[in-house]
């Protein structure tokens, strides 16, 4: 490995190649609870074509690699199962292009939430793009690499929906782009051409190395706000989302439990979040919300929960930090995710299912 580390040095510089304890042990683990494993060693490249020297390398000697956005899964994807190379993409962080009138960011597979977030909000105010729950470094590729789903997901789909293209090294050192950017300089689509994205989404990286991708944008609403419908049934929940969903007037739908505060405790909520850039619009979109469910509101078996100003607040956050401060290990809390991709209608069951693993 010490011949590898040197060849790796001369891609990447010295100082972006380590093989010490240090930076392996902290390489060898991700926020969840699966047991550590070590990598042989980290390097960092800076450029896709370090990328491809470094895949090339790599398939010569028979290394294992794997790519590493900001490791904040909680599954232990970003572990080296095998050893070899963890190649970590945190210096490959630009936003190459933001289209305004075609509404897509072209984004390096390091940049993360926040920092387009930020640029968004500096040099184009007027958009905006779909944040996870999760810390603002998560990175966007990272995210749409496994499926992940964003504040806007309920109108727009998970973020892979969002994706407009790819620059990918393969395992063999070759450079493919999928989408119109493989045919032009615009990132505005998956098609003309066959749809090759699926080999790449959902794969945790192990078909290829992403380099760039183009997510879609989405108008930002000078005005905001967020219905909370709340009943005790399980059974209900599936309606109300169909029916909340069905007014299309939503931007978020998320359905949530919690044992605590104490005041959240027995019940089901449904988040809706909507915007608008007048206030006109804005209540004209929340009575056509209201509509929806009256039927509900009128048997008095489930409703909205009244809300002030300052308890509206962490449900219009974007990313959320609600769940961070549930979650603070350092005050004896902690995390696990326990979630599906699955049909609504099978919510019910999801939700006592939940409980049992809880």
């Amino acid at each position: 490995m010490q011949e590898i580390c040197d060849e790796l040095g001369k891609i990447v510089g010295s100082e972006y190649v380590s093989d010490q304890p240090e930076e392996r042990y902290i390489y060898s683990m991700d926020p969840g609870t699966m047991p550590p494993l070590e990598p042989d060693v980290v390097v960092v490249p800076n450029s896709t074509d370090e990328v491809r020297q470094i895949m090339l390398l790599a398939n010569k000697h028979k290394i294992p690699v794997v790519p590493l956005g900001a490791g904040l899964v909680l599954s232990g994807l970003s572990r080296a199962l095998q050893g070899g190379i963890i190649l970590d993409m945190k210096r490959m962080n630009r936003i190459a292009e933001v289209n305004e009138i075609s509404r897509y960011a072209v984004v390096e597979a390091g940049a993360s939430q926040g920092m387009l977030q930020a640029y968004l909000k500096k040099h184009h105010p007027g958009l905006k793009h779909s944040a996870p729950d999760a810390p603002p470094v998560a990175t966007i590729a990272g995210n749409v690499s496994i499926h992940g789903s964003g504040h806007i997901s309920h109108a727009h789909g998970f973020h892979s929906d969002m994706l407009n293209g790819l620059e990918v090294v393969l395992p063999t050192g070759e450079v493919v782009r999928i989408g119109s950017c493989a045919v032009s300089k615009y990132w505005f689509a998956r098609a003309p051409l066959p749809d090759l994205a699926g080999l790449f989404l959902g794969w945790a990286g192990t078909t290829g190395v992403i380099t760039k991708l183009a997510i879609k944008l989405y108008p930002s609403y000078r005005f905001n706000d967020v219905g909370v419908f709340v009943c005790e049934d399980p059974q209900l929940v599936p309606d109300i989302l169909y029916r909340l969903s069905g007014t299309q007037m939503g931007e978020d739908l998320a359905a949530w439990m919690t044992p605590k505060p104490d005041w959240a405790r027995g019940f089901l909520h449904c988040n809706i979040n909507y915007g608008a850039n007048t206030k006109a619009e804005l209540i004209w979109k929340r009575n056509l919300i209201r509509a929806s469910v009256k039927e509900y509101i009128d048997k008095k078996i489930a409703g909205f929960m009244p809300l002030p100003a300052v308890m509206k607040q962490p449900f219009l956050e974007v990313p959320g930090r609600v769940l961070s401060r549930f979650a603070d290990v350092r005050k004896g809390g902690g995390f696990e995710y326990v979630g599906a991709i699955m049909p609504v209608e099978l919510f019910p069951d999801a939700y006592r299912l939940g409980l049992e693993i809880a």
